[in-house]
């Protein structure tokens, strides 16, 4: 059954067409500008043409698409947007209003109008049909969620879904959703934007997307330290026997080569503190357990290079599953549909 896999970054949204009848070498790829760049890019023309601007439709992930709303109103131009793409710049819809942004369900006369979204169908669906494709009716999609968390830290809120994962056994299918958790809001927004379009869909984090993608590269050895140095954000995972038992995650661009040397080897060890990561400015750390000793160490993520050549990853192998590093969250993502799949398959005959 061919499906799409989606995985959607900061930078990038890289995009494969799997069909088993295919090798996954020869799947028709993309990678294509973030959705919020996308975004960012509309609010910046519309600010070079002094319009005010109407954002509508799914929450999505901010970044690019959060600074050029800011740099518009600062610019002394208008920002209206829906509740639910106002929640794109924070749970808390009382501090977007605090920034300036009108939350309201229909745009006002003489705006432009900005749809939001991770996934655009439509889109897809165009450039499908350039090339005589068709767009399959499953999707597997990545996004990085940090989880509904309007008073608090939504770094928290994130870790505490690492945490229970690795907790349930740290395994593929432990990181996967066929529906989200009710607080993953991102996610559960995709959800609901291809339920009404009546696609399957199955749900991971990039980080561990990317970490369980790695796992396919023929150098990977069990236990392994796998790091994903993605635009947005680095992740570093310990993954034994299969399942990840501890992990970590910052800011790509607030790690230098040695201050993530100082953090991995402190995380192999396990004496690496969730607080330490955080009060840092990063995300957090959860150790379940340490392996004694590794056998492989595998790099994926664009911003791999800045870390390899500063020669801090001495004996690491860039892992290329399917002979393309861009692909890794994707295949990531393909993996998971298949182990879930085969658990849907064994609940039926068990059911019969």
């Amino acid at each position: 059954m061919p499906r799409l896999a989606v995985d959607v970054g900061a930078g990038t949204q890289d995009i494969v067409l799997y069909d088993e009848k295919i090798p996954l070498e020869a799947s028709t790829k993309m990678i294509l500008p973030s959705p919020t760049l996308i975004v960012a890019c509309r609010i910046n023309r519309a600010r070079s043409r002094c319009k005010d601007i109407f954002l509508s439709g799914p929450t999505m992930g901010g970044g690019a698409c959060t600074a050029a709303l800011r740099w518009h109103l600062a610019a002394g131009l208008k920002v209206y947007a829906t509740a639910s793409a106002a929640a794109t710049v924070n749970d808390n819809l009382e501090r977007v209003a605090e920034m300036g942004v009108i939350i309201q369900e229909e745009p006002p006369k003489s705006v432009e109008v900005i749809e939001t979204g991770d996934i655009n169908i439509p889109a897809f669906r165009r450039t499908f049909d350039l090339f005589d494709l068709v767009l399959p009716g499953e999707l597997a999609v990545a996004v990085q969620d940090h989880g509904y968390s309007p008073y608090r830290s939504n770094r928290m809120a994130r870790f505490e879904h690492f945490a229970k994962a690795i907790k349930a056994g740290g395994g593929l299918e432990a990181f996967a959703y066929n529906r989200p958790p009710e607080t993953m809001t991102r996610m559960l927004a995709i959800a609901g934007y291809l339920e009404e379009r009546g696609f399957k869909s199955l749900f991971m984090d990039t980080g561990p997307a990317a970490i369980f993608g790695a796992t396919r590269d023929p150098r990977f050895v069990d236990p392994a330290l796998i790091i994903n140095f993605g635009n947005g954000h680095t992740i570093a995972s310990l993954m034994v026997e299969g399942q990840i038992t501890a992990l970590f995650e910052h800011h790509t661009s607030q790690l230098s080569p040695e201050k993530f040397k100082y953090f991995a080897d402190k995380l192999c060890k396990g004496e690496l503190d969730n607080a330490e990561v955080f009060d840092d400015g990063g995300h957090g750390a959860y150790i379940g357990s340490v392996p004694g000793e590794l056998k492989s160490m595998l790099v994926t993520g664009p911003r791999r290079d800045i870390f390899m050549k500063s020669g801090i990853l001495e004996n690491a192998f860039p892992a290329t599953p399917a002979g393309d590093m861009m692909i890794t969250g994707c295949v990531g993502l393909l993996d998971a549909w298949s182990r879930k799949e085969a658990l849907w398959r064994l609940v039926g005959a068990q059911r019969q």
